[in-house]
């Protein structure tokens, strides 16, 4: 190999190191502008984003704050009323109800649940025929066989305890006379009281009310569960 192609060959070496060069330099180049431009388009699209769920928040609040008008104004025009009412009369109608309504609607309770209760309450009801069924009362000393009573395929539970006449082993039942603590579930509810029988009660779940009157059975250690269902 003479001097002339010993220099072509390492000019040839030099050309394709130069050349591989700027190949690879053009690749990064070309690497780096495509993540930009993704990094700006990933960056318009959260920018979006997040002008859109501030828009929602911004109609969902003065939603609100419409709502939460509208019950003031409401709440005010009622307490007008009543005032008037009262002031003519010489009592003190609605004082109790308008404490309630106040403190449900500030505890978040939602404006159409109120009224639904209120229909309820207030609106002509067709209501079924009135059933009965024995509930066994448990006392301190005896838990009877089946004593929840299951009423309206599980919607509403009904347990009974009295204090026993005799605390002896053959007479264990409850006494009558005395004050019945009686537990109701229903609908995800829960109530207990302690009252002398009769015992009546309504419970009220949007348009449908269940009326329950409880009576001393002919049924040694039971009671009588009277219940109808009715429909506003």
């Amino acid at each position: 190999m003479d001097f002339y192609e010993t220099q072509k060959k390492y000019r040839n070496k030099k050309i394709k190191f130069i050349s591989s060069f700027i190949i690879k330099f053009c690749l990064i180049i070309v690497a780096f502008v495509f993540g930009w431009r993704f990094g700006v388009s990933e960056n318009e699209f959260l920018i979006l984003e997040n002008e859109r769920l501030s828009k929602q928040f911004v109609v969902l609040e003065s939603d609100l704050e419409q709502k939460l008008i509208s019950t003031k104004i409401k709440l005010k025009e009622a307490n007008h009323a009543l005032s008037i009412k009262n002031i003519r009369e010489g009592s003190n109608h609605g004082f109790e109800s308008k404490k309630v309504l106040s403190s449900a609607l500030a505890q978040g309770i939602p404006e159409q649940k109120v009224i639904n209760h209120l229909r309820a309450l207030t609106s002509k009801k067709k209501c079924q025929q009135f059933d009965k069924k024995e509930l066994p009362v448990s006392t301190e000393s005896f838990t009877p066989p089946n004593s929840t009573l299951i009423l309206l395929g599980g919607s509403i539970r009904l347990k009974a305890e009295g204090k026993s006449k005799n605390r002896t082993i053959d007479k264990p039942f409850f006494d009558p006379e005395n004050p019945v603590t009686l537990t109701i579930m229903y609908f995800g509810g829960k109530e207990i009281f302690v009252k002398k029988l009769p015992i009546k009660k309504e419970i009220i779940a949007n348009r449908l009310s269940v009326n329950l009157d409880l009576t001393q059975s002919t049924l040694r250690g039971s009671v009588i569960v009277k219940y109808k269902v009715c429909r506003s």
